[in-house]
């Protein structure tokens, strides 16, 4: 460490001599999200904006259909500050609507398609959404809710490029429908100004948490936030070009979708090839029939990609990015996928990245001029990262284990109608400091690299000791016939909370393979963190986003456990 450093990160902020004195200096001007992509590329119509379903749409078409859909929402009598839902694929139409919205100072929200009616109607109740766009199957789902005949739904179909099979509207007077065409004709009348002012701390979206750890909570987003990470990226990333090309297959209701995949590339001038309905066994022949320039994918992704004959067939000298992000990747797989990706043509290492959905999903990135091996990666030139004592809020020292806090321009503004949940993790210091607690344990090397070590929340107490289940994990993920493992708590009568594992086995491991887990974490951890029970399975469930769906690992272990003798 130099000796001119306190051994405070705050203070420190060693990450900076990575960049460039004008990205330090810059400063981020207040404007929409909307403005923001329509003043860089408004004299720039033919560039390409999306490739979708084997066309190519440029930022002409796209500012055309966004004028469309503002004003037919504005004949809607969608208003400024009303909060309007997305059920829909990633697909242009969602950007259209998104952006229109954006644009008449409403507030954009997406949901899963995956959800029940009863969660819909929560969610949308909760929200006070009067206007949703959802896709067949949706509308099918909400057509169960008896009293959404108060309600505006437009279906939408995915299978076009600028589409939309009809619009539902329902009234006291009956129901009554009409075609795409028919809704934008109700905009074509419109001759109100649509443009809405940028309002400083104004939501732009309300984007809800994932829910693998915890029940999802809806983050309200700024169009600061949304801005901020677009021009972060510009001014801190070093192998970024317009025209370069983005694979975006991740679904429009995480935040990573609608600000790093929509947002961003659409500011940074990248052509967005957009996936609306993908499958985890699909990535291989995305990725050899797109050759996509920068791509994100969760651990399990590029797991298994190394799994595939097509990309093991394949060169990827195209790559320039290839990110990771979601889950905490091991030591092991970073090796593998590192020397795959030099031995097909790609000449960069595998980039981590941390972040979560209260930080517009992205906090740091390791760059390819400051990549350390299990890092994932340095702050973003505008963010300050430190290390907290979770109970005393005393900042540690580099190297010293405790949780990751955040300070940064794309800090969500709160927890939608949340106010306990929201000052549970924006929290004012003694020293008069706000930082967002992530619930995150990690630490910070004296060059600025974050480490992550596991979730505070999945700390389980047994006997009165503390078992970390990424502890476990990592000795688990060691032995050659494990492809993939998940520890996670189940309630028991006389320890109260036990560790359960769950493990995924390449084919042909040795029958005793339980017993030499149990032997390998004895060598190297305390005996009560031996899981009480191995499950065998032949995947981990996940959640859109590819994240390991840890609560319904518990839900499962619940089950099991409780039904043992």
């Amino acid at each position: 460490m130099n000796k001119n450093m306190t051994g405070y990160p705050s203070i420190d902020k060693p990450w900076l001599k990575y960049y460039p004195k004008a990205a330090i200096d810059a400063v981020f001007p207040g404007k929409t999200a909307w403005e923001l992509i329509y003043e860089k590329w408004k004299s720039h119509g033919n560039t390409t904006a999306f490739r979708y379903m084997g066309r190519r749409i440029n930022y002409s078409t796209f500012f055309k259909a966004v004028e469309a859909c503002a004003k037919s929402l504005k004949a809607l009598g969608v208003r400024q500050g009303d909060i309007v839902t997305l059920i829909l694929p990633t697909a242009p139409e969602t950007v259209y609507l998104f952006y229109a919205i954006n644009r008449i100072g409403a507030v954009a929200t997406a949901l899963d398609p995956r959800l029940k009616a009863a969660e819909y109607s929560k969610r949308i109740d909760d929200l006070g959404s009067k206007f949703i766009f959802a896709t067949d199957i949706s509308v099918s789902a909400l057509s169960a809710i008896s009293h959404f005949p108060e309600k505006t739904i437009v279906q939408v179909s995915p299978f076009e490029s600028c589409p939309a099979v009809k619009l539902l509207m329902s009234s006291k007077s009956g129901d009554s429908s009409m075609s795409w065409r028919q809704f934008i004709r109700k905009g074509e009348v419109f001759s109100d100004c649509i443009d809405t002012a940028f309002v400083p701390g104004a939501a732009a979206a309300i984007v809800y948490t994932g829910g693998t750890t915890g029940i999802p909570k809806g983050v309200v987003l700024t169009n600061e936030n949304f801005n901020a990470m677009a021009l972060t990226q510009e001014i801190s990333s070093f192998n970024l070009a317009a025209g370069d090309s983005f694979l975006t297959f991740l679904p429009p209701f995480s935040a990573y979708c609608l600000v790093n995949a929509i947002h961003d590339p659409l500011y940074l001038g990248f052509e967005n090839i957009l996936i609306p309905k993908f499958d985890y066994a699909d990535f291989p022949k995305l990725m050899v029939k797109y050759k996509p320039n920068h791509v994100l994918a969760g651990p399990i992704l590029w797991n298994h990609m190394l799994g595939s004959e097509l990309t093991h067939k394949a060169d990827l000298p195209f790559l320039k990015s290839p990110i990771s992000g979601g889950d905490v990747m091991t030591p092991e797989l970073e090796t593998e996928i590192n020397d795959f990706l030099s031995a097909h043509g790609c000449r960069y290492h595998i980039q981590q990245g941390y972040g979560m959905t209260e930080v517009s999903a992205a906090a740091c990135y390791s760059f390819e001029n400051c990549y350390c091996f299990g890092s994932v990666g340095i702050p973003y030139v505008k963010n300050v990262i430190s290390i907290f004592d979770a109970e005393t809020k005393k900042e540690l020292t580099y190297d010293t284990e405790g949780e990751v806090c955040i300070q940064s321009p794309t800090m969500m503004k709160e927890y939608f109608h949340a106010p306990e949940e929201t000052a549970a993790v924006i929290q004012k210091h003694s020293d008069g400091s706000v930082w967002l607690h992530t619930g995150d344990l990690g630490t910070i090397s004296s060059d600025g690299n974050l480490f992550i070590k596991g979730r505070i929340k999945r700390i389980i107490v047994r006997r009165g000791s503390k078992v970390f289940p990424s502890a476990i994990e990592d000795v688990i993920m060691r032995h050659p016939y494990i492809v993939n493992c998940a520890v996670v708590q189940a309630p028991h009568a006389e320890d109260r909370h036990v560790p359960v594992a769950f493990l995924v086995l390449k084919d042909g491991f040795p029958d005793n393979i339980v017993d030499e887990l149990k032997d390998s974490i004895r060598e190297v951890l305390p005996e009560f963190n031996i899981p009480y029970t191995f499950f065998i399975r032949k995947s981990l469930p996940v959640t859109p986003m590819g994240k390991v769906d840890y609560r319904a690992l518990e839900r499962i272990s619940e089950e099991c456990v409780c039904s043992q003798p």
